[in-house]
């Protein structure tokens, strides 16, 4: 989809918009209708040497719902969209497909090269840009990182401390003064000041009750947004911008310098010390202590640019996709007042060390995850000719999207009522004793954490966190949003609110 937008000089832009004018001037156009190529009448008109550009150019800023629109309207589970001369990219939502491309076929299937392309800037060689070998070598020893009960143990004290530190007191400041607060940025917050003291061993007190300045997510912020442009913006244009350092390219450049400059300080002598000393792995360290030491007992050259890059790589999977998905779990739990009264009575009934046992919570969770997926998109390139399980046919070079966000809103998997927030979906009443059993989905229907050799390393402390906000807040405040608001879905790399989440807190009884 982005593709076919991408990488199109401004004379070829030019010459097709000229030739549009042309091609349905009146003078031209008697039997222009017959001229569309065929296209079942709920996808947008495919016309010749255009293909779907003009559609696709007037949704760009809305592409994942407008995308899932078309899934909706077609019940179509692959859809071809044709660009310019012939290029095409192929969307999918179909669980089987999903399986064969993450799983049974993953070895002919990469990472899309303009992802890497355009995200190099700002990821560099990290996990999530990175296909092959690298790839094999940095998810080996990551994943003993993510699954070491130490490290586990370190988010979990740290989100406790946050927690019970500033976010309670600021939301008890709020319920005395009855305070409009912006839990879009409240969560932002909240999750980068866990991050930054887990990753890195440096608190940012970006939770502070002055709500101070937040240059290091603003940095993060301007990144993603000016990197994500570069899909839909020419490339000969961005690039000049980039090698000019004016514009958008130049506030890139300089919101990458100040994240590469802090890791740099927060990697200051860390390479060399463990590389003069023993490689046994420090498990009380931070996420950075931990993956050079783990990188240097693998006998993986380790540099400084390495390094920074894994560490924004860290920030984005660590920081980017919890916000997001507490955002929506509190408005869909806000907006639900018996689902909220269900949590409520379920936590109370538990302590922190009971995480495992808030079935219904956990539900909730999944249930705000398929309506709200934080990576709503994923998107492929196949490295050779393939046949998909449904019959579709693809080209070597072919640009493939997993569309996780049209998955969660599709009647075959989840029923004629997919777009009501029912935890009850996931759950399944014991008789005999009166409690919820949770009832899992397969990753390939459910690929929230992706699945196959990528699934996400982060699965299971993503859940632990959640419920530990969750559990912290709604045991002692309710949320309730202001009267009149509705959000508005932001179509990026991740799934965001366009504007604030005004709310007002409200102590509970």
């Amino acid at each position: 989809m982005y593709r076919l937008l991408y990488s199109l000089p401004i004379p070829v832009i030019i010459f097709l918009l000229l030739l549009f004018f042309i091609y349905f001037h009146p003078f031209f156009s008697k039997h222009s209708s017959s001229k569309l190529s065929k296209q079942p009448k709920q996808l947008p008109k495919s016309y010749p040497l255009f293909g779907c550009l003009f559609s696709l150019a007037q949704n760009r800023h809305r592409a994942v719902l407008w995308t899932s629109k078309l899934f909706q309207k077609s019940s179509l589970s692959t859809i071809t969209l044709k660009g310019p001369f012939g290029k095409k990219c192929v969307l999918t939502r179909n669980p089987s497909i999903i399986k064969h491309i993450v799983k049974t076929h993953f070895h002919i299937y990469r990472k899309d090269p303009i992802m890497q392309f355009v995200f190099s800037d700002l990821l560099g060689d990290g996990l999530l840009l990175v296909d092959g070998e690298k790839w094999k070598t940095q998810r080996h020893f990551l994943s003993h990182i993510f699954h070491a009960d130490t490290f586990r143990y370190r988010i979990k004290s740290a989100t406790i401390k946050e927690l019970s530190g500033r976010l309670i007191p600021l939301f008890s400041s709020a319920t005395i003064d009855k305070a409009t607060l912006d839990l879009q940025d409240i969560f932002h917050r909240l999750t980068f000041d866990i991050l930054c003291q887990v990753g890195f061993s440096h608190d940012p007190e970006y939770l502070l009750p002055s709500l101070p300045r937040k240059p290091l997510i603003d940095a993060f912020e301007t990144a993603i947004k000016i990197s994500m442009g570069r899909f839909t913006c020419p490339s000969i244009l961005w690039k000049a911008k980039k090698l000019l350092n004016i514009g958008s390219e130049e506030n890139l450049r300089y919101a990458v310098d100040v994240l590469r400059e802090y890791l740099k300080k927060r990697i200051a002598g860390k390479v060399e010390k463990f590389s003069m000393q023993s490689t046994s792995i420090d498990e009380g360290g931070d996420f950075l202590d931990r993956f050079i030491t783990r990188a240097l007992k693998c006998n993986v050259v380790v540099d400084e640019k390495f390094v920074i890059d894994t560490g924004i790589n860290f920030i984005l999977a660590g920081d980017d996709t919890l916000f997001s998905a507490l955002i929506w779990f509190f408005w869909l739990v806000s907006s639900h007042p018996q689902v909220e009264n269900e949590i409520v009575k379920e936590i109370k009934e538990k302590n922190d060390d009971d995480l495992n046992e808030m079935v219904y919570t956990h539900a909730s969770i999944c249930e705000s995850m398929r309506l709200y997926p934080p990576v709503p998109l994923e998107l492929k390139q196949v490295t050779e000719d393939d046949v998909w399980p449904d019959g579709t046919k693809l080209k070597k070079g072919m640009s493939i999207f997993l569309h996780v966000h049209a998955m969660g809103r599709s009647t075959e998997l989840w029923g004629s009522d997919y777009e009501s927030f029912r935890p009850e979906r996931w759950l399944v009443k014991n008789l005999s004793t009166g409690n919820w059993n949770f009832i899992p989905r397969d990753p390939f229907t459910y690929p929230v954490f992706q699945a196959g050799p990528r699934t996400c390393l982060g699965k299971e402390i993503a859940f632990m966190q959640i419920k530990l906000v969750a559990a912290t807040i709604l045991k002692r405040f309710r949320i309730v949003p202001l009267d009149g608001f509705s959000p508005v879905y932001n179509s990026s790399l991740t799934s965001k609110m366009k504007t604030d989440f005004p709310v007002r807190i409200i102590q509970r009884c």
